[in-house]
C-alpha cells in the first residue's frame, strides 16, 4: 500500500488526533472529520505543523468517509451507535477500523451487541468490514511520533481487511497482532479500562500491553 486514504470520524478527539499524527507519511492522506466542519478544521491547523509528511485537511464526517479506503471510527461509546448510523450508506468499498471502547465511568462493560465491533458491524451489515484495533494503545505515545508503541491486536471476521489493517499498524510503528474474529472484540475493548485502571494507580499515561511468547517467525 503506498498511496492511501484515511479519515478519521470523531478526529478532533484524543485518540483520533494523535492518530493523525503517526499516521502522516509520503503518499497518505488523512482527513480529520468532525460534525461540526470548522472544529475540524481547527483540529488540522493546530495539527499540521506537527505532521512529519503527508497531506491533512479537515471536513464534516459525511464528506470524510467519501474519499477514504479506510474510516477510522475514533469516538467515545455513546455518540458510536448514530456515527455509524449517520454513515451507513456512504462507506461501501472501504474498510472501517473500529477503536471505539464501551466505557462507563471509566469501567468497561459490554454492550448488547456483544462489542463495540460487532455493534457497528449489525448497523452497517454487509455494506463494509468492521475491524476493531488500536484500543490499547497509550493516545499519548500515538501522538508523540518519536515514541516506541506497544503492541497492538486487531480482531475481525474479515481476514482481507484485517491484514490491510495491520499493514497500517505496522506503519505507525507498532507490532500487530491478528487476535482472531469479531467474537473477540469484547476482549480486546475491555482490556481498555484495565490499562485506565493500571495508569491511575502507578501514575502513568503510558500503559499499553505487550505480548510475549510469539516469535517473529509466526508470521503475526
Amino acid at each position: 500500500m503506498d498511496n492511501f486514504t484515511v479519515a478519521i470520524v470523531g478526529g478532533t478527539g484524543n485518540l483520533g488526533s494523535a492518530l493523525a499524527l503517526r499516521l502522516g507519511a509520503p503518499g497518505v492522506k488523512i482527513i480529520i472529520g468532525s460534525r461540526d466542519a470548522d472544529k475540524a478544521q481547527k483540529a488540522v491547523d493546530t495539527l499540521k505543523p506537527s505532521l512529519r509528511a503527508g497531506e491533512m485537511i479537515g471536513m464534516t464526517n459525511q464528506q470524510a468517509v467519501k474519499d477514504a479506503n479506510f474510516v477510522v471510527i475514533a469516538v467515545p461509546y455513546e455518540g458510536q451507535a448514530q456515527m455509524v448510523q449517520d454513515l451507513k450508506g456512504q462507506v461501501a468499498g472501504k474498510i472501517i477500523i473500529d477503536t471505539v471502547v464501551p466505557l462507563n465511568k471509566v469501567k468497561p462493560f459490554v454492550p448488547a451487541a456483544g462489542s463495540a465491533l460487532q455493534e457497528a458491524q449489525q448497523i452497517l451489515g454487509d455494506e463494509a468490514p468492521v475491524i476493531g484495533a488500536l484500543h490499547n494503545i497509550s493516545a499519548v505515545d500515538l501522538g508523540d511520533v518519536d515514541s516506541p508503541l506497544g503492541d497492538v491486536l486487531v480482531c475481525g471476521d474479515n481476514a482481507e481487511a484485517k491484514q490491510k489493517v495491520m499493514e497500517i499498524i505496522t506503519r505507525i510503528g507498532a507490532t500487530a497482532y491478528d487476535a482472531g474474529p469479531a467474537s473477540n472484540a469484547y476482549v480486546i475493548e475491555g482490556l481498555t479500562g484495565v490499562i485506565i485502571a493500571l495508569n491511575r494507580k502507578y501514575k502513568s499515561k503510558h500503559g499499553s500491553i505487550k505480548i510475549t511468547g510469539i516469535g517473529a517467525s509466526s508470521g503475526h
